[in-house]
C-alpha cells in the first residue's frame, strides 16, 4: 500500500490545516468555578441551580455548594442562581482572558427578601458593614417571629430601642432616649413623610408585615439622609421600586393573628417579570379591637389599616428607572380617661399617598459606581374627632423631596463613598381648634460620605450642610405677631468613625460627631390645644438650631460561637429642644400646657449585647440598654427617658425548627422631670416557636409566640396612658407565610 501522505493533494490539505491552526488560533477558553453560600449561616447551599443565561448552560452545586463550568470563551455573561427556599439571584460578570474565574455568591433565605450582596473575586464588605449587619439589622427568621402590631412593637427587642406610645396604634421607636425627628424613618431610602415625629398621638404610616428587612443606622452614614448624628435612622427595606430582574413570578402571602387585641391581618406581595420590566404589587389589611390588659380593656385603642402599593422598573445594563405609588389609610383610636385627656378618647382618620421615582445609572468605570436620582411627592392628611363628626384638629401636608447621589468605588485611599445634594419642600396646614399658622418650608442640603480600610484600621466619615427657611402665614386676625416670624437656618454636621482590628478576634472603635438639628414647624409655631395629644402646645419662634457633640466608644469580640459587645456613649448638647410640661393648665380647654424650650443637656449611657452558641442546637443571647438624660443648668432629669432594660433568651434549633424562652426586665424609673410620673420596674417572660417546611416549590413559615406568659401587670414608662392602665395582657401571636 502506497503511503497516502506522499500524494500532493493530501500534503496540500495537511499543510493548509497546520497553517490555519497557527494563523487562526482557536478562541481562548477558561473555566468558571464558584461556591453558593447561605447569606445567613455562611454554609454552602447544596443542589442549587446555576445557569449562564446567554449560553443556555446550567449546572448544579454539589453537597458543599461548589459548581464549575468548563471551556467558556471570554465575554460578558449573565448568571442566575436559584434554590427552593431562597430568593433567586442574578449577576453580570465579564471574562477578560484565559485565567480561571472564581465566584463566591450569597443566596439569602426567602424570609429575608433582601438585595443580595454578591462577592466576586475578593470580599468587598467593610468591617463597619459587617458589624452593622450583626448588631443593627432585623431580618430573616428573627424579623418573621418579632413581627408586631406596629413598627415600634416589631423593634422593641432591639438593643437601645424603646417604644413611645399613646395607645397601641400611634407607637414610634425611640433610640437611646431620643425621639421625634432625631429618629428618621425611611423606606428604601425615601423619607416617610408623615407626622409621627411631631406628636405622640400621630401614627407611623408603615405596615410592618410587608417589610423585608429593617436596619437601624448610626454613625457617619446617617448624614446621607439626616443631619442629627445623635439619633439614628430606621430604614425599612422592601424594594418597592424593583432594582433587579426576576426570572419568574415570585412573592409571598401571609396572615397574622394576635389575641390581646383580637387583631388579624392578611397580606400579599408579588414580583412579576415582563422583560425588560419588573413589577411589584403589595396589598394588606389589618384590623384590631381594643387592647386587653390584665386589669381591663383599654377603650378606644382599636385600629383599621389598609395598604396598597404598585411599583415598576425598567432594568437594563445601564441601570434602573422606576416609579411606585403607595396608598396608606388608617383609622385608629387614642385612649382617654387620664388627666388632661378627652373623657372618651379621640378618633383619628389618616391618609397618606406617596409617589416615588428612582433612576440609577451605572458607570462602566473603575472609579465611579453609579449616579442615583430620587424624587418623591407625598400627600398626608389626618383628622382628629372629639366625637362623631366633631373635628377637634386637622392636619394636612404636601411634601416634595428629591436627591441626587454620585457613588464612587475605589478613589485614592477610599473604598467607596457618596457625594450628594437634596431638597425638601413642605406646605403644612392645620385646622380645627389648633391655631398653629399654616407654614411653608424649604430646605437644601449637600453631603458626603467616604470609607477606607488599611491593614488593621478601618475608617469612615461624613458631613452635611443644610439651609432651611420657614414662612408662616396669617389666616386669622387674632394670630399673635410673634408666631408669624420668618426663620432661616444654616447648619453643619460631621461624624468620624474608627475601627481597629486587634489580635485574638478583638475589635475596638470610636465615633466622634458634631450634630445639628433644625427645629420643626410645630416646635417653632405651635399655638393652641392639641386634643388627641392631651396638651396645650406653645411653640417658640425664637428657637436656635439644636446642636452638640457626641462621643461613642465600643469594644467587641467575635468568633463563630460568640459575639460580645459593649458600647458607651455621651452626647453634650448646648441647645436641646424639648416640649416641657410647665405645670400650668389652660383653663379654657383644661389641658396641661407644654412649652417648647431649649436647654443645655447631656444624654449618656451604655449598651451591651452577647450571642453565645453552646452547641449545634442551643444558643443564648442577652442585651442591656441604659440611658440617662440630664438638664445641666438645674441638674434635673430630662423628660421621657427610658429606664434600664435587659433581655435574655435561650434558643433551641434543630434543622428547620426553633424554639426559645426569653425574659424582658426593666428597672424602676425614678429619674423624672418635675411633672412626670415615675414608673415601677417589671419582669415578663415570653416564648416562641418557629417551623419552616417546603411543599413542591413553595416555602412555608409558621411562627407562634406568647408574650407576657404569666399575665403580669407592667407599664411602659414612655406611654402616655400608663397612669390608667398597664400594657397588654398575655398575648398569643400567630404568623404564617408562604413564599412562591
Amino acid at each position: 500500500m502506497k503511503n497516502i501522505y506522499r500524494r500532493p493533494f493530501v500534503r496540500a490539505v495537511l499543510f493548509f490545516i497546520i497553517f490555519s491552526i497557527n494563523i487562526f488560533p482557536s478562541p481562548l477558553v477558561t473555566n468558571i468555578t464558584g461556591k453558593v453560600i447561605d447569606g445567613e449561616t455562611h454554609n454552602g447551599v447544596p443542589f442549587a441551580i446555576v445557569k449562564i443565561i446567554n449560553m443556555s448552560l446550567s449546572t448544579q452545586t454539589d453537597a458543599e455548594g461548589n459548581f464549575k463550568f468548563y471551556e467558556i470563551t471570554p465575554g460578558d455573561y449573565q448568571m442566575e442562581i436559584s434554590q427552593v427556599g431562597y430568593q433567586t439571584n442574578s449577576l453580570n460578570f465579564e471574562l477578560k482572558d484565559d485565567a480561571q474565574k472564581s465566584l463566591i455568591i450569597h443566596l439569602y433565605p426567602l424570609p429575608i427578601q433582601v438585595s443580595t450582596v454578591i462577592i466576586t473575586g475578593q470580599h468587598t464588605t467593610s468591617k463597619f458593614e459587617d458589624l452593622h449587619e450583626f448588631t443593627s439589622v432585623l431580618k430573616g427568621k428573627d424579623l418573621q417571629r418579632d413581627l408586631g402590631f406596629t413598627l415600634a412593637a416589631t423593634l422593641k427587642n432591639e438593643t437601645g430601642l424603646s417604644i413611645r406610645s399613646m395607645g397601641p396604634a400611634p407607637a414610634r421607636p425611640i433610640i437611646r432616649g431620643l425621639g421625634g425627628d432625631r429618629v428618621l424613618i425611611s423606606e428604601d431610602g425615601f423619607i416617610t413623610n408623615d407626622l409621627s415625629a411631631t406628636s405622640p398621638d400621630h401614627a407611623v404610616s408603615i405596615e410592618p408585615f410587608t417589610v423585608d428587612r429593617i436596619e437601624v443606622l448610626r454613625g457617619p452614614k446617617i448624614l446621607l439622609q439626616n443631619s442629627t448624628t445623635i439619633g439614628g435612622i430606621v430604614n425599612i427595606i422592601r424594594e418597592e421600586i424593583p432594582l433587579k430582574k426576576v426570572s419568574r413570578v415570585e412573592g409571598n402571602a401571609g396572615m397574622f393573628l394576635e389575641t390581646a387585641n383580637r387583631g388579624y391581618l392578611g397580606a400579599l406581595t408579588t414580583r412579576v417579570p415582563l422583560d425588560p420590566f419588573t413589577f411589584r404589587f403589595e396589598a394588606s389589611r389589618r384590623k384590631a379591637a381594643n387592647l386587653r390588659t390584665p386589669n381591663k380593656i383599654l377603650n378606644n385603642s382599636d385600629l383599621i389599616t389598609s395598604n396598597f402599593s404598585l411599583g415598576g422598573s425598567f432594568i437594563n445594563d445601564f441601570g434602573v428607572a422606576g416609579v411606585s405609588f403607595r396608598n396608606f389609610e388608617s383609622d385608629y383610636g387614642v385612649p382617654g380617661g387620664f388627666v388632661g385627656a378627652h373623657p372618651n378618647g379621640v378618633d383619628i382618620k389618616m391618609t397618606k399617598r406617596a409617589i416615588n421615582a428612582k433612576i440609577l445609572f451605572n458607570f462602566n468605570s473603575d472609579v465611579l459606581q453609579n449616579l442615583e436620582t430620587e424624587f418623591s411627592r407625598t400627600f398626608y392628611h389626618h383628622t382628629e374627632y372629639e366625637r362623631k363628626e366633631i373635628i377637634g384638629a386637622e392636619f394636612s401636608m404636601v411634601n416634595y423631596s428629591g436627591r441626587i447621589n454620585l457613588n464612587n468605588k475605589q478613589l485614592w485611599i477610599f473604598n467607596e463613598g457618596t457625594l450628594g445634594l437634596s431638597f425638601d419642600t413642605r406646605d403644612f396646614n392645620v385646622g380645627g381648634y389648633v391655631f398653629t399658622p399654616p407654614t411653608k418650608s424649604f430646605s437644601f442640603s449637600s453631603y458626603f460620605y467616604q470609607n477606607f480600610e488599611w491593614d488593621f484600621l478601618s475608617a469612615e466619615f461624613g458631613g452635611r450642610y443644610t439651609h432651611a427657611e420657614f414662612n408662616p402665614r396669617r389666616v386669622r386676625s387674632g394670630a399673635r405677631e410673634e408666631f408669624l416670624v420668618k426663620r432661616h437656618f444654616n447648619t453643619f454636621s460631621f461624624s468620624f468613625s474608627l475601627l481597629f482590628d486587634l489580635p485574638s478576634n478583638f475589635f475596638t472603635g470610636t465615633n466622634i460627631s458634631r450634630s445639628s438639628r433644625i427645629p420643626t414647624i410645630e416646635e417653632l409655631y405651635s399655638e393652641g390645644p392639641h386634643l388627641a395629644a392631651y396638651s396645650y402646645e406653645i411653640g417658640n419662634p425664637k428657637l436656635k438650631d439644636e446642636s452638640g457633640t457626641g462621643l461613642e466608644v465600643f469594644v467587641y469580640y467575635k468568633v463563630p460561637s460568640l459575639f460580645f459587645m459593649v458600647t458607651a456613649f455621651r452626647n453634650d448638647l448646648n441647645y436641646y429642644i424639648i416640649p416641657r410640661n410647665n405645670g400650668r393648665i389652660n383653663f379654657q380647654t383644661l389641658l396641661p400646657i407644654f412649652e417648647t424650650v431649649g436647654v443645655n443637656a447631656t444624654v449618656q449611657g451604655v449598651e451591651s449585647q452577647m450571642e453565645l452558641t453552646l452547641n449545634k442546637n442551643y444558643s443564648v443571647s442577652w442585651s442591656l440598654s441604659y440611658t440617662e438624660g440630664t438638664m445641666n443648668e438645674t441638674n434635673s432629669p430630662l423628660p421621657s427617658i427610658p429606664p434600664l432594660k435587659s433581655l435574655f433568651e435561650v434558643k433551641y434549633s434543630s434543622g428547620d425548627f426553633s424554639f426559645g424562652l426569653g425574659s424582658e426586665m426593666t428597672a424602676n424609673q425614678n429619674k423624672v422631670d418635675q411633672f412626670e410620673e415615675p414608673t415601677a420596674g417589671y419582669i415578663i417572660f415570653n416564648t416562641f416557636s418557629q417551623y419552616l417546611f417546603t411543599t413542591g416549590n413553595l416555602l412555608h413559615s409558621v411562627s407562634f409566640t406568647i408574650d407576657n406568659i404569666l399575665n403580669n401587670e407592667y407599664r411602659n414608662h414612655l406611654s402616655r396612658v400608663k397612669s390608667i392602665l398597664p400594657e397588654a395582657e398575655r398575648n398569643f401571636r400567630f404568623t404564617y407565610r408562604v413564599y412562591f
